[in-house]
């Protein structure tokens, strides 16, 4: 026996109503990413860009409607390279510096939304390889930042970007701009941290 037109059209809206609510009641979610960073230290003499790895993963909590708060941890790779051509040396010089991070984001819209906030990192790997010769002798080599007695500080900036998501998926864009110079001592090579991060990611709504 067929039912009534009423009642079929009455079950459908009340089922979509139910599934809008829970998407709308939605308030946190699990996100997962992992993209690439540009890195170039704002030393004038940091010619080089170095292009590293970086992944992450976190919440998404959702204060209200277009507003909420990112949280991440990560992995990401930085450094910047110089040309070295002064007084017979001529060669490369690149600084390699990986950091643990972590950020605290304002996630401000929708499906896109726009990121600002802060980044800490601290480095979990340090390396200097110098490729130059001087006066045509091969006098390249690689060393850790603790063999060359130098110190990377603390690396506190700032990060401002973009991000879309496409259901589960989304791409997000960040730039960061170091606060802190990225070496201690008087002696240390001048130089703060300034990236640019693309990261694609996977979200797991977990409340709802």
């Amino acid at each position: 026996m067929r039912q009534p037109l009423a009642l079929v059209l009455c079950a459908f809206l009340l089922a979509t109503a139910d599934d809008d609510a829970q998407a709308q009641g939605r308030t946190t979610d699990f996100i997962l990413g992992a993209g690439a960073t540009m890195g170039l230290a704002t030393d004038e003499d940091a010619t080089e860009s170095r292009i590293g790895r970086n992944a992450a993963g976190g919440f998404s909590l959702r204060v209200v409607d277009a507003i909420g708060l990112r949280v991440e941890a990560g992995y990401i790779e930085k450094g910047a390279g110089a040309e070295v051509n002064e007084g017979g040396v001529a060669g490369q010089l690149n600084i390699e510096i990986d950091y643990l991070v972590l950020r605290g984001l304002l996630e401000i819209g929708g499906d896109f939304h726009l990121l600002a906030g802060a980044t800490v990192g601290r480095d979990r790997r340090c390396n200097v390889d110098i490729d130059v010769s001087v006066e045509g002798i091969d006098m390249s080599r690689e060393q850790s930042c603790e063999d060359m007695r130098i110190e990377a500080n603390t690396d506190y900036g700032i990060t401002a970007g973009a991000g879309l998501n496409v259901g589960l998926l989304g791409v997000t864009l960040l730039f960061t701009e170091g606060l802190t110079e990225i070496f201690a001592g008087d002696n240390a090579p001048d130089g703060r941290n300034r990236t640019i991060s693309l990261v694609g990611s996977f979200r797991i709504p977990l409340a709802g």
